[in-house]
């Protein structure tokens, strides 16, 4: 099944937020310094759909599946040493 594919409001307000560097239809691409964030709140207990309201963006517009997959990407990377 294709990924959402996000509106031009929905990329207007993504753009907004401080933690978006760029987005399209298709892609978020992320501040390294709300990666550090997610994870460091991610290993403290907090869960990653919070972690994401609590950080200003809207989980029903990014969607469920898009957020699970920034956080297996982002554990990844961290395990890896490319997140600190």
């Amino acid at each position: 099944m294709a990924q959402k594919k996000l509106s031009a409001e929905d990329i207007r307000t993504l753009m907004s937020n401080p933690h978006v560097m760029d987005a399209n239809e298709a892609r978020i691409l992320y501040t390294p310094e709300f990666k550090k964030h997610f994870m460091d709140e991610y290993h403290a207990g907090k869960g990653p759909t919070q972690i994401f309201r609590e950080s200003g963006f809207d989980p029903k517009m990014l969607g469920g599946k898009r957020i699970e997959r920034a956080t297996a990407r982002w554990k990844i990377a961290y395990d890896k040493g490319r997140i600190s």
